[in-house]
């Protein structure tokens, strides 16, 4: 048995269909649920992610012993770590890198943007600033993301230095 539009078994001819996804009615092509209006979001699980921009940074100390610093960004959250490329002997680098954490799969409550200069043999920790995603605001679509700040790099022992 073939269909008439084709060469092909009718039980795997297209046939076109209108299912009620997600329970309510299919109105004009729509689905139209009973108990809240129709969204865009209706047929997606949302999801929620902590986006970090790392931009740049400026008057980064130096670490090598010619007075360079090849620096780059890592930005941790437990076991998760985004890394940015390295520039070559700039203590005033710009990244402008986005790194994206699915809030579903954090292991701790707190974001760790490290600061380091790329060396040969191994890498050398320039600095620190530490986050509580606690203390973060959430914020939804389509509000702007937030506005940019300046932080200041902390060392091993906690003391503020450059930006």
């Amino acid at each position: 048995m073939y269909s008439a539009s084709s060469s092909q078994p009718a039980k795997f001819a297209l046939k076109e269909t209108s299912p009620v996804l997600g329970g309510g009615r299919n109105i004009g092509g729509r689905v139209i649920r009973a108990d809240k209006p129709a969204s865009t979001y209706d047929l997606v699980e949302p999801m929620q992610f902590l986006f970090v921009r790392v931009v740049k940074a400026r008057d980064l100390p130096t670490k090598d012993l010619s007075g360079s610093l090849d620096p780059y960004v890592e930005v941790r959250i437990g076991n998760y770590k985004g890394i940015t490329r390295h520039f070559e002997k700039n203590q005033n680098p710009e990244w402008n890198a986005v790194f994206a954490f699915s809030k579903e799969r954090m292991q701790s409550s707190v974001l760790e943007v490290v600061v380091m200069d790329k060396d040969l043999v191994k890498d050398d920790f320039a600095g620190i600033v530490r986050f509580d995603l606690n203390e973060v605001p959430t914020r939804v679509p389509p509000d702007s993301p937030l506005a940019p700040e300046w932080y200041r790099l902390e060392d091993k022992k906690a003391k503020k230095k450059g930006n």
